[in-house]
This record gives C-alpha cells, sequence and structure tokens, in this order.
C-alpha cells in the first residue's frame, strides 16, 4: 500500500490545538479508550518535535581534480580551402605561432589547478598546444581525431593553439575544464591578393628584379609571427621578405609550386617579392599574410619595350633613363635573332656600373639598390656581328627612358 506524504509542520499545529481544546472545554472525565487516543496524539506530537527531515545523496558525478562546479568551456573552429588551410601541427614545424592555426587564451586563478583539455574532429588529425604565462611551451597533445590531456598550472593567463597538417581543411572541437573563463580567440588578419600574373614576358627568377612582383605590408603588432604563402598553379616560384632596410629577413627559393615563410618580426612595414624559380617562366599566382598585418599593396614599377636596329658592325646605341626613389633595381634585357650584343650601364658621367661579358643573342643585366639620378644603357654587336635588330626590356621604377 502506497503511503501518502504529509506535512509535519501541519501535524504539529494540529497536535496544539486539540491540546489547548481539551483543556478550554474543561474535560476532566475520560473514559478509557478515549486516553488511550490522547496518549497517541500526544506521544505523535512529541515524536513528530524530534524529527529530521533526511537529505538525498548526491548523484552528479565527480571528475578527479576537477570541480564539478566549473563549466566546460568549449570552442569550435574550421579550416577552409579559400582561407588556404591548417598551418602546420609540431611534427612537421616547430614553429606553432602561425595564425594559420587556432589561437585561444584563457585564465587560470589559483595554485595547483588541474586543466583538463580534449580536442576532437570528424574529418582530420588535429592536435593542440599550450603555452603559458611566459610564452613557453609546456605541453603538445597527441596526433588524432581525439585526444586529450589534463595539466596542473599556477594563475596567470595560457594560451593554447588547435593545429593541423600544414593545408589541411576540417573541422574541430576543443574542450577545456577548470579554467575561470571563456576561450578567447585572438584576433588576426588574412590578407590576400587577387589572382595575378607576370606577363608573356615571364618573372625574373631568384634575383631581386622588378620582372617580380613586390608588395608591402604592415605588422601592427610587435614580436609577433606573420605567416607568408606564395602558390602558383603553373610554374615553380620563390618568395622573400625584405625589411625597412631592404635586407632580407627570410626567403624560400627553393622550386616548388607552392612555397611560406614563417617570421617573427617588429612592427613596421615590409615588403614581399613574388618571384618565379626561374627567370622568364609565366604564370598565375596567389600571395596570403596571416597575422597581426594590415594594408597589402603591389609596389608600382615600369616596363620599357624598345626596338631597336644596327646599321653596321660599328653602331652603337645609348639610351638615358631617370631612376626615382633610392635603393632600387634595375633590370636591362636583350635580344637578337640576327646579331649577339654587350651591354654597358653607365652612370651620369659615364663611369660604368656593370656590363654583359660576352656577346650573346640573348641577356641581362640586373643591378640592386641603385641610388636615384640618371643612367645610361649603352648597347652595341659583338664583334664581326654586323648589322641586325634587337629588342631591348628594361624593368624598374623608371622614368624619362630616351634615345640619345
Amino acid at each position: 500500500m502506497a503511503l501518502t506524504p504529509f506535512n509535519t509542520l501541519d501535524f504539529d499545529w494540529d497536535c496544539n490545538f486539540l491540546v489547548k481544546t481539551f483543556k478550554k472545554l474543561k474535560i476532566v472525565k475520560i473514559n478509557h479508550t478515549l486516553s488511550l487516543f490522547l496518549v497517541f496524539i500526544l506521544a505523535g506530537c512529541a515524536i513528530n518535535r524530534e524529527a529530521v527531515i533526511p537529505q538525498t545523496a548526491s548523484t552528479t558525478p565527480q571528475v578527479p581534480g576537477i570541480p564539478t562546479e566549473e563549466k566546460i568551456r568549449t570552442a569550435s573552429g574550421e579550416w577552409t580551402t579559400a582561407r588556404g588551410g591548417a598551418g602546420g601541427a609540431p611534427y612537421q614545424d616547430p614553429n606553432l605561432n602561425t595564425f594559420k592555426n587556432f589561437q585561444y587564451t584563457f585564465d587560470v586563478v589559483g595554485s595547483n589547478k588541474v586543466v583538463k583539455m580534449s580536442l576532437s574532429s570528424s574529418d582530420i588529425d588535429v592536435q593542440f598546444a599550450l603555452y603559458n604565462p611566459l610564452g613557453e611551451l609546456i605541453g603538445t597533445s597527441s596526433s588524432g581525431r581525439s585526444s586529450s590531456q589534463s595539466f596542473t598550472l599556477n594563475e596567470g593567463k595560457y594560451r593554447a593553439v588547435v593545429c593541423a597538417a600544414r593545408r589541411a581543411v576540417g573541422k574541430f572541437v576543443l574542450n577545456v575544464v577548470g579554467v575561470n573563463s571563456d576561450l578567447g580567440l585572438i584576433p588576426s588578419q588574412t590578407l590576400q591578393s587577387d589572382t595575378q600574373n607576370w606577363g608573356p614576358l615571364g618573372g625574373g627568377g631568384k634575383e631581386k628584379t622588378f620582372k617580380n612582383h613586390f608588395y608591402t605590408f604592415e605588422i601592427t603588432d610587435d614580436n609577433t609571427s606573420i605567416d607568408v604563402e606564395l602558390e602558383s598553379p603553373d610554374t615553380d616560384i620563390a618568395v622573400y621578405i625584405y625589411d625597412e632596410l631592404g635586407q632580407v629577413l627570410n626567403s624560400n627559393f627553393f622550386s616548388e609550386r607552392y612555397r611560406f615563410l614563417l617570421t617573427v618580426a617588429k612592427k613596421g612595414v615590409y615588403t614581399i617579392m613574388a618571384a618565379t624559380g626561374n627567370r622568364g617562366s609565366v604564370g598565375s599566382y596567389r600571395l596570403n599574410i596571416f597575422g597581426k598585418v594590415n594594408d597589402l599593396k603591389r609596389v608600382e614599377s615600369q616596363v620599357a619595350t624598345i626596338k631597336g636596329n644596327w646599321i653596321n658592325n660599328n653602331s652603337v646605341d645609348t639610351y638615358s633613363l631617370q631612376l626615382n626613389p633610392n635603393s632600387s633595381p634595375l633590370d636591362i634585357e636583350f635580344s637578337s635573332a640576327d646579331a649577339k650584343a654587350i651591354m654597358d650601364l653607365q652612370n651620369n658621367v659615364g663611369s660604368r656600373i656593370t656590363y654583359t661579358i660576352t656577346s650573346k643573342n640573348t641577356d641581362y643585366i640586373v643591378r640592386d639598390n641603385l641610388p636615384k639620378g640618371e643612367y645610361r644603357i649603352i648597347v652595341y654587336p659583338g664583334r664581326n656581328q654586323g648589322a641586325g635588330a634587337y629588342t631591348l626590356n628594361v624593368y624598374g621604377q623608371f622614368s624619362d627612358l630616351k634615345k640619345l
């Protein structure tokens, strides 16, 4: 038979009311049955006054070392093809600071706090790394579709990096228990060029020349990591980063169709050269930059094509131009199906700067970091070459190109 619950406070009030009522009515004679009834009632009242309501035992599961009152902090993300995929895992590259990966911060309050981190993906193998408040790497998880690891941490702000193989595409979920803040995604920017082309004359190879393409961009934070990648579907490529003084900060010139650079640098304006792997190679490319970066701009330059002709072996053609900025490269390219030639580059007073050593049907001169001013290009046929037509291509930041 089921028992009906009752309110013990109501029961206690009924006992008091019954006693007071008997006294008020001045009932003196009570028969035996009534006496037993009153004893029963009064005993029940006494027992009720001493009763303790039992407490229900907690059934909340306990996780060793992790207080149950703390929340599960969750972050999720996705690497897409449009953004170039992931930035690389620790077993591929020791630099985990690329913003092609996802970087989060969280706070720990107190000492010897146990923090459990769990990472999963239904698409790709993923991995996480943890950095302490001093920026030191204190641990990495195993790589796989699912991994977890516990850390004993002291008070401070920590950084977690979620990573996957370079250019991998897929989603992930990161759960963290035992911390005192949500997971804050560290903001960063992605700069992307449109699809560009080196044109029918091709790129300049691995030399610093405006046959290649130059870009400037700004790093907005000090000592931050930037990730520069260049990709071409058509030809092998190379990529270079120059500092504000024009010195090479980093480079990747091993000829492949996908190249990238990971660099830590202070804030300022930097220059990138997007180059072909070999001089004269043609094709298209795209440039991507990831990090605390801003303001990607293509550097303007000029290319001029001159058609010339020698009437005999003693012909000499002289051209002049004005180089506009300081420390700028100049590239002069000669070709002829009829005759071999020699080229000289001179300053405005006729002093030789450089020249081609032997006469050829195709040749070029590249001079880096020339100061602004007037220069002369002298072209003449080699010994016993005779008359012939030629083409001269000039690349740089110049004006007022003319034949003297």
